[in-house]
Order: structure tokens, then C-alpha cells, then sequence
């Protein structure tokens, strides 16, 4: 007999596969404009401040590509309740509480609070007993 989902598993199933076609959209852009950057750079002379920027955007973008790919990942896991897909929501909600807590420390305490709180609240839920049982994880 197959395992019913949770629905708030569900719930955040959904955010973070929205979040994940999000940052997926974001990665392109940034390469994209790393493109534009690297194009511009190949017809203006070199050691000027913007050289530095096609590498740089694409650096960024690719960063924010494999972080794109982690959260489709973990959507699809959860959505699936497969371990794995457990074990990588966490993992993503753990890095949320590190950058809330440099946004914290950076001086944006309200972003950084909220983003905390949220992340707090997600970890909390995942490791229910019902949700863990549920991804097979005891």
C-alpha cells in the first residue's frame, strides 16, 4: 500500500518547484547578461572595468543554475516521497538559516528574521514523525 503525502509535504512540494522555475529564469538571465558582457568586452579594449564582468555574471549564473537544479530536485523528491528528497529540503532550509543569519548580521534584521522564522518552521514540519515516516525515514 502506498504512502499518503502530507499535505503541507505537498504545499511545499509546490513552493519550491515555483522557486526552483524561478531561480531557474534568474540563472538564465544572469547568463544571458554574462553573454552580453563577455560580447561587449570582445569589441572594446581590454582592461577596461567592465572586462571583468562577463566572467563574473557567468560565474553568478551558474552558481544560481545548480542552485535551481537542487530545488527542482528536492520539489520532485518530495513530491514523490523519496528519501532523498527529504534529506535535500533540509539541507536547503539549513542553508536558509546560514543566509538569513548573515542577512541578520549584514543589517537586514526584518528580511533576515522572517526568512529564519520560515526556514525554522520548515525544518520543524520535516521532522515530524508522520513527515518522516511518510519519505521512509525513522
Amino acid at each position: 500500500m502506498a504512502t499518503q503525502r502530507p499535505s503541507g509535504v505537498t504545499v511545499l512540494a509546490a513552493l519550491q518547484g515555483i522557486w526552483g522555475i524561478l531561480s531557474l529564469l534568474l540563472a538564465i538571465s544572469i547568463l544571458f547578461l554574462g553573454g552580453i558582457f563577455f560580447a561587449a568586452d570582445a569589441v572594446r579594449d581590454a582592461g577596461t572595468p567592465a572586462t571583468e564582468a562577463g566572467p563574473l555574471f557567468t560565474g553568478l549564473g551558474l552558481v544560481a543554475l545548480s542552485n535551481a537544479m537542487v530545488g527542482l530536485m528536492a520539489s520532485y523528491g518530495m513530491f514523490a516521497l523519496k528519501g532523498w528528497g527529504w534529506t535535500l529540503a533540509i539541507l536547503l532550509a539549513l542553508l536558509s538559516i546560514v543566509q538569513s543569519a548573515l542577512a541578520i548580521f549584514q543589517g537586514n534584521i526584518p528580511i533576515g528574521i522572517l526568512s529564519l522564522v520560515i526556514s525554522g518552521l520548515i525544518l520543524y514540519y520535516l521532522n515530524r514523525s508522520n513527515v518522516k515516516r511518510a519519505f521512509g525515514k525513522f
